[in-house]
């Protein structure tokens, strides 16, 4: 797994008021290989703020009209309302911290965003940069990692933030979790048996959890079933299929919580498990993220991982084993067998060769806007367009097409 270097700053000393350093910031370009190699085509980056103001970094990996051939362009864009005096530059490193590119300008005037097109006074870089070639010999993980410096050329005073209180929502929610003066449903679980022991092992105590209608139909799809089929309020709604941590889990998460790092990876395919059955799609997706994360795929458990995603929907972790798969194609023929696995991944297997960098063809992935995409991608424009995020590589790209 990639895991994106980390950069710090040490301060000997108290700075005087008026000192600012150097802003260094790094793009991640994840998946630089699939992008879209169309001339004049930007793939823009988020907004992000260095030295007090926003801005934002355009690539264009297949070049601008004014590139040469097989050049990268790439352009740094000043997003705020005022003219700002900027030294600026970027350089890209390999894995092994080699680097591939560097430029570096004198001072450049961005004018104001406004209403201005690409190519206009607020936007500043260059056309040949960098030969795409080069590019793909420097990604790491197949992610190209741009580091944009900038230098104010005159002291910028650091003014001190504002402070505005946070939204106190969550707080709020949070305190309304299993309380016991205000709740109109009651839920009693237990009779759990685990299934983690080969043993026999006892069932868990029942646990009761207080909770309100309201807010359970906000989170959870079957919750909210059985809030509807309840009847006096004081009776307990039994639970018996998920253990009383996992369940307390699921609506300590409903009503606005953060399960702790630890606990999320102790009891990931549980949490993924209730997530699923309870409809907390956040939660099971969170949860798949943290096992994809933790989990180190081999040759003895990549099969078992494969199967369980499928069982699960889970479209990230079996993403991620089907790239196993194919980078470890050589080692897998004769030592697993594949004669039970549903013949419903081989879509996913066909997709995850497709992404290969060096497969001919590979040039032409582009075209197909959603086919190849990374699952997390797919459900992020599917979150933006108010989709559903919880489904498999061909449910989300259907919906996406379908889409307005």
């Amino acid at each position: 797994m990639y895991a994106p270097p980390t950069m710090a700053f040490v301060h000997v000393g108290t700075p005087s008021p008026s000192f600012v350093d150097c802003s260094s910031t790094r793009v991640y370009y994840h998946g630089f290989a699939d992008l879209s190699t169309v001339l004049n085509v930007p793939v823009d980056s988020p907004e992000f703020m260095a030295l007090g103001n926003p801005w934002c970094l355009y690539l264009y990996p297949g070049g601008d009209v004014s590139s040469n051939t097989g050049r990268v362009a790439i352009v740094l864009c000043n997003r705020s309302n005022k003219s700002i005096d900027m030294n600026f530059g970027f350089s890209i490193k390999d894995g092994n911290g080699n680097q591939i590119a560097s430029i570096q300008t004198s001072t450049h005037t961005f004018g104001p965003v406004g209403r201005s097109s690409l190519g206009s006074s607020s936007n500043m870089g260059w056309y040949d940069f960098v030969e795409r070639s080069k590019l793909l010999n420097a990604l790491v993980d197949g992610t190209l990692v741009v580091e944009v410096h900038m230098k104010s050329p005159t002291p910028i005073k650091a003014a001190l933030p504002h402070f505005i209180p946070e939204n106190p929502f969550c707080n709020n929610m949070l305190q309304l979790f299993n309380d016991k003066e205000s709740p109109d449903v009651v839920f009693k679980v237990g009779d759990y048996q685990s299934k983690k022991s080969a043993e026999k092992a006892a069932k868990t105590a029942p646990a009761i959890f207080h909770a309100h209608c309201l807010i359970l139909k906000a989170g959870s799809a079957l919750l909210a079933v059985l809030c509807e089929s309840k009847g006096d309020p004081t009776t307990p709604i039994e639970i018996t299929d998920v253990s009383p941590d996992v369940f307390n889990y699921i609506l300590y998460y409903i009503y606005g919580g953060k399960i702790p790092d630890d606990d999320m990876k102790a009891h990931a395919k549980e949490i993924i498990d209730a997530a699923d059955r309870y409809g907390v799609a956040s939660l099971k997706l969170a949860a798949e993220a943290c096992l994809v994360e933790g989990t180190t795929l081999s040759l003895e458990n990549v099969k078992e991982l494969l199967l369980y995603a499928e069982s699960k929907n889970c479209a990230l972790l079996k993403e991620v084993a089907m790239d196993f798969l194919v980078n470890k194609k050589d080692e897998v023929i004769g030592k697993i067998s594949f004669h039970d696995v549903p013949s419903t991944l081989m879509n996913d297997l066909f997709v995850a060769f497709a992404r290969e960098p060096n497969r001919p063809g590979a040039a032409a992935i582009g075209e197909n806007e959603f086919n190849v995409m990374r699952i997390s991608e797919l459900r992020r424009i599917a979150h933006e367009r108010g989709l559903d995020v919880d489904g498999s590589r061909e449910m989300l790209i259907a919906a996406l097409k379908e889409a307005p």
